[in-house]
């Protein structure tokens, strides 16, 4: 996948990459969404698993936000189940420059 996919792939605010894909241009990325935000930029680890994660580079100052518009694109979770997603996905995620 190359970076202006990357990009693309974020504009929905829904879809999440695996994160090996992030490493060959985490300074690129960092760069790009510091000024695209004009904030910190932030990788919102969505999906953990035994072999691989999936993330997705949101504003630091909107966060929250963030985590709610992607767990409703799943309309299938409980409030209680959006509840734990959204602690975990906090949990989970990290600074873009701490990538």
């Amino acid at each position: 996948m190359k970076l202006h996919e990357i990009i693309t792939t974020f504009e929905g605010g829904t879809s999440s990459v695996l994160t090996e894909l992030l490493h060959p241009y985490k300074k690129s990325l960092l760069t790009y969404y510091k000024a695209y935000y004009n904030c910190e930029p932030v990788l919102m680890v969505t999906d953990v698993f035994n072999a691989c994660s999936y993330a997705m580079v949101v504003p630091g100052n909107e966060f929250s936000e963030a985590i709610y518009h992607y767990l409703a694109a799943d309309e299938g979770l409980t409030d209680e189940e959006k509840e734990q997603q959204t602690e975990l996905i906090s949990f989970q995620s990290i600074m873009l420059k701490d990538f």
